[in-house]
């Protein structure tokens, strides 16, 4: 369960949260992780040597990284195209999308492709908890609606 890949931007204070939120999770079971925000962050003008460098390190990290865990909110397109990627290694997805509302819809592309949706950062805790207990990821289905 080690060598965690955490897929999220962080473009807004509560972006930003959710990142460190995660991290203290996994911290705190004693899980070790990858987050890109803490290893390079491409300026908007980066020369193009620079922006395959950092692009070139994320892929290097997705490639070692055992699983992942994949904010959802806002639909970053950098985190979905990493979860794509990490599938495609056939390695293990944690989607996390905190706040979602009762009755609304996650997407059926990323639930299918995921071994669990947790839905707040407690929810996340206990299902990593009991994870690492059974010295596994544990599936489980997400159940809600869907789009």
């Amino acid at each position: 369960m080690n060598n965690t890949y955490i897929a999220s931007g962080w473009f807004s204070p509560e972006w930003l949260q959710e990142v460190e939120d995660i991290k203290e999770v996994l911290t705190s079971l004693d899980l070790d992780f990858f987050s890109p925000k803490d290893y390079a962050i491409c300026e908007a003008d980066a020369a193009t040597n620079t922006q395959q460098a950092i692009f070139d390190g994320n892929v290097n990290h997705l490639s070692t990284c055992d699983w992942m865990i994949c904010n959802t909110r806002n639909k970053d397109m950098g985190s979905i195209w990493e979860a794509g990627y990490f599938y495609s290694l056939n390695k293990p997805i944690v989607y996390f999308c905190s706040g979602l509302p009762p009755g609304a819809k996650f997407n059926l592309m990323l639930s299918a492709s995921g071994i669990a949706v947790c839905t707040s950062v407690e929810d996340l805790r206990e299902y990593l908890y009991e994870s690492k207990k059974a010295g596994k990821l544990l599936r489980r289905a997400y159940s809600g609606l869907i789009e």
